[in-house]
């Protein structure tokens, strides 16, 4: 997917900062960029909204009272519809530590206030191209796994027929037929028009070539492939 794709596509975002100051200025600016930003001022609501709409990526100030960013960080990776939203940290608060805790955390990238507005757009726009990036290569290897897991059950599938039915006799696999179907010996014997102890001798092959020590066993092979 090419990153222009990204500069005609309203991207949505979630900002969770409770400073008023210059937010409205942010809101504005993004707004004629195609990224749409909603401002949250607290966690409880902040994570409603995460639930209810789509959002491509957060921003979130870690300096929320009592150490509320990181915690909320924390939440989010612990929860299992959460934890792949992405997310870079917008704050004041600019120190080595902090920096290190938020890309231990998983954040995308952490920018200090104050911020040139140009390097947040571009900021979002990367992580956004990325996940999109990472969500395409994921699509394609489920349905080449799924592709190849295919071929495998055909040729299996195959290599299964050949194994087992080429060295079946009509007799056998009419005796195998009927084994599947839970049909007891009496029974077979009666349809084959022949006696208990032929019909036991001819069971005896069959298990003999499909490799297996009872019925059981001969029940518990793939012929639903078959």
């Amino acid at each position: 997917m090419s990153k222009d794709y990204l500069f005609n596509k309203t991207i949505n975002v979630l900002m969770l900062d409770n400073e008023e100051k210059d937010l409205n200025m942010i809101k504005s600016y993004f707004s004629s960029n195609y990224i749409n930003i909603r401002i949250i001022k607290n966690i409880i609501e902040a994570k409603s909204e995460l639930k209810k709409n789509k959002i491509d990526c957060l921003i979130i100030d870690i300096a929320l009272p009592n150490n509320q960013g990181f915690e909320f960080i924390q939440k989010l990776k612990n929860d299992r519809k959460l934890q792949y939203v992405p997310f870079l940290i917008v704050t004041s608060r600019g120190f080595l530590k902090d920096r290190i805790q938020g890309y231990k955390s998983g954040c995308s990238a952490y920018l200090s206030k104050p911020f040139d507005p140009t390097e947040l757009q571009h900021t979002i726009k990367n992580i956004v191209h990325q996940k999109n990036v990472l969500k395409e290569k994921i699509i394609s290897n489920y349905f080449l796994i799924k592709k190849l897991r295919h071929n495998i059950i055909k040729k299996y599938k195959n290599t299964f027929k050949e194994t087992i039915f080429l060295r079946l006799t009509s007799k056998e696999e009419l005796i195998l037929s009927y084994l599947l179907k839970n049909k007891r010996i009496k029974y077979i014997t009666k349809k084959l028009n022949s006696q208990i102890r032929t019909t036991e001798k001819s069971i005896s092959r069959l298990l003999d070539k499909t490799q297996t020590r009872n019925n059981k066993e001969l029940k518990s092979l793939p012929w639903n492939l078959i």
